[in-house]
């Protein structure tokens, strides 16, 4: 229902989080990359997530959502580079 709406979603989100966390512990690879429609910044939690994600091993975000390209340095991110495709805007892109 409509009302049941946002915490689906919330509880969705958990989810997502806590097994995309075990699959960073579990990993072996030499890097470790994660690709999500979210940009930099913009977890649903001003960023805190992802910067938990790079305490995890992550070493390089790639995000979509926005219409230009952007390259985050690891400074902004708690030591994570994250960038923004940018191809969401068609020709202007």
């Amino acid at each position: 229902s409509v009302y049941q709406c946002h915490s689906f979603f919330q509880e969705l989100w958990n989810e997502q989080k806590t097994w995309v966390t075990n699959k960073l512990r579990m990993s072996t690879a030499t890097w470790q990359i994660a690709v999500t429609h979210f940009p930099c910044g913009q977890d649903g939690e001003h960023g805190a997530f992802y910067r938990h994600l790079r305490g995890e091993g992550l070493d390089l975000l790639v995000t979509g959502h926005r219409h230009d390209q952007e390259l985050w340095p690891a400074s902004r991110m708690g030591g994570l580079t994250c960038f923004v495709t940018g191809g969401g805007g068609g020709i202007t892109s």
